[in-house]
């Protein structure tokens, strides 16, 4: 089994990504059909294969990885745990960040987002900067992996922020001990106080 395939049976326990959710309109299958030659969009496709259940709890936000992120190409990792996963349910990718690699316009960007089922509050601008600043801190996109912070919401429940936080701490640190970064960015104060409440997040 590989890296990639650890990673989906891992998530699979939590059941965070039911597939049944996964339908025309939702964000990952509108970049796979226009972007279907990005790596994610077929590797994607194959750690999906592994959550063929029932919805039991809201979705989250599905995370990112660059191109050669779980091969055995030679690189400097970064893994960045960003905020709290607020997706309405599953179908959306963490931060756009799916569209880093391949969107270089405005334009481009509202032909992607014009077709999603729902308004979406991510806008350009936002996905503009989030990229200069990855961009600035030198991060080479196809070795980063992004995930969210607390992202398994308690067993049959869809409220917002209603996070089971014991099995939050345990999927993020699972994630981070296979992924093995080299340098890990918290992005805000809640993935820290996820993982350890003992330490703040401006002594980091």
């Amino acid at each position: 089994m590989n890296k990639l395939q650890e990673l989906s049976v891992i998530f699979k326990a939590y059941k965070t990504f039911p597939l049944s959710c996964y339908k025309n309109g939702v964000p990952l299958r509108r970049f796979q059909e226009l972007y279907s030659a990005d790596h994610y969009s077929s590797q994607i496709e194959a750690f999906m294969q592994h959550h063929d259940y029932p919805p039991v709890q809201r979705g989250s936000d599905l995370p990112w990885w660059g191109e050669y992120f779980f091969s055995n190409s030679k690189g400097f990792k970064v893994m960045i745990i960003s905020q709290d996963s607020l997706a309405k349910d599953a179908g959306s990718i963490v931060f756009y960040a799916n569209l880093f690699p391949v969107c270089n316009s405005e334009p481009e960007f509202r032909r992607y987002v014009s077709s999603l089922n729902e308004n979406q509050s991510f806008s350009y601008r936002s996905l503009k900067k989030v990229r200069d600043q990855l961009n600035t801190w030198g991060i080479d996109l196809n070795h980063c992996y992004i995930t969210d912070a607390a992202k398994v919401y308690k067993n049959g429940s869809w409220k917002d922020r209603d996070f089971d936080k014991k099995k939050s701490k345990e999927l993020l640190q699972s994630e981070i001990e296979l992924c093995k970064p080299d340098l890990i960015i918290l992005l805000g104060t809640s993935g820290l106080a996820l993982l350890n409440k003992n330490i703040k997040y401006g002594e980091v």
